[in-house]
């Protein structure tokens, strides 16, 4: 609605306006003195003002001459009672965008001024949208560089797998994000690009974690599992302190959580969960069981469907594991079994989720059965 406002000492014609422009949709403001049209222009931020020249306290040219410093956008009509050609020719260099000279019939106002002035409202929106879509365009620019940078980040880590790991990781999200809407699932108002660029750096605190607790071989102390635990925190505490990634920043700091509240860091539940922390823990989980290892060969597809069925609202998101199952049952699920280089020999914590490797038999160190008690799985997680 476009909000207006009417600054006249002449109390009777600012009612008349007001009824007229109300009439005709618009919001009206209504201002009897200098102070009080200046504070409403600064604090309404009006999109039209019919400003008297010879208002009470402040001059109207200083209203005029001020209220373009506030916002330049703001289309003012100069209501003046002398024909002064001099003085028109000023209120226009100070930026008027017209003027009426009383006594003005209404008719006058709407075909002639009203239409003016929308026409230059008209052209100031259509150029603000553009400059907006510029913004919004540089700004998914600036968003897919440090995505990038990130990305590249956590594959020095490892450059062989944890990159490959990510990257397939996106594919199947985003096949799942298709199967989810196709469902008639709400994923809320992230974009497509920012929930598959949050998968893609669910891994990004681990930057931080050390290299021998991240390879190693055997099983993880009471203390390093401390420490490997804190990966999900340290990722989101470095989104967030980017502008545009805050939500981003949720996916990377619950994807450790699991369905049923038995997860970290915070220990969340159901739908307590982001939407996109519960897919990345489902591809996660899946790519992991399914990769070959050095140690192992990855499960066959089949296996890996039937783990995420037996976990269903326990570990994962029951809606999640249906769409994966869905694109399964379709044939649209193709994993590509591919090896970790011998060069890294340990238990790569690095992409692989402690509690799926618990809850498969997976682990280098030693299995634990899928039939393990859920204290056994909570050791390996």
């Amino acid at each position: 609605m476009v909000k207006l406002l009417v600054a006249d000492d002449e109390r009777k014609i600012c009612r008349l306006l007001e009824l007229f422009f109300s009439e005709r949709g618009y919001s009206v403001l209504l201002a009897h003195d200098g102070p009080t049209t200046l504070a409403c222009i600064r604090d309404e931020r009006p999109h039209l003002v019919f400003l008297d020249l010879h208002m009470p306290g402040v001059d109207g040219l200083d209203i005029l001459r001020e209220a373009r410093e506030v916002d330049e956008t703001i289309k003012i009509i100069v209501i003046t009672g002398v024909e002064d050609a001099q003085m028109i020719q000023r209120v226009k260099a100070l930026g008027a965008a017209d003027y009426v000279i009383k006594p003005f019939s209404l008719e006058y106002l709407q075909e002639e001024v009203l239409a003016k002035v929308s026409n230059s409202l008209y052209e100031d929106l259509r150029a603000a949208n553009q400059e907006l879509k510029r913004s919004l365009e540089e700004m998914r620019q600036v968003t897919r560089g440090i995505v990038a940078a990130f990305s590249l980040v956590i594959s020095k880590i490892d450059p062989h797998y944890t990159h490959e790991h990510v990257s397939r990781s996106v594919e199947y999200a985003g096949k799942i994000l298709a199967k989810l809407r196709e469902m008639g699932v709400a994923l809320g108002g992230m974009s497509d690009e920012l929930l598959l660029a949050g998968i893609l750096l669910h891994d990004v605190g681990k930057i931080f974690t050390p290299k021998e607790i991240l390879f190693k071989p055997g099983p993880l102390s009471n203390e390093e599992w401390r420490i490997m635990r804190r990966h999900p925190v340290d990722g989101a505490e470095i989104l967030e302190q980017i502008t545009g990634l805050k939500e981003m920043a949720k996916i990377v700091r619950y994807h450790q959580e699991a369905y049923d509240g038995s997860g970290y860091p915070e220990g969340l539940k159901g739908e307590q969960i982001p939407i996109g922390a519960r897919i990345a823990t489902v591809v996660d989980a899946f790519d992991a069981m399914v990769t070959d290892r050095p140690y192992r060969k990855g499960m066959p597809i089949e296996g890996a469907i039937g783990e995420l069925r037996r976990n269903r609202g326990v570990q994962f998101d029951p809606i999640v594991v249906d769409a994966i199952i869905g694109l399964y049952e379709e044939g649209t699920l193709k994993p590509a079994h591919l090896p970790e280089p011998a060069a890294r020999r340990g238990s790569c914590r690095a992409a692989t989720p402690p509690a799926v490797l618990g809850l498969v038999g997976l682990r280098a160190g030693g299995g634990v059965p899928g039939s393990a008690s859920p204290a056994a799985r909570q050791r390996f997680r």
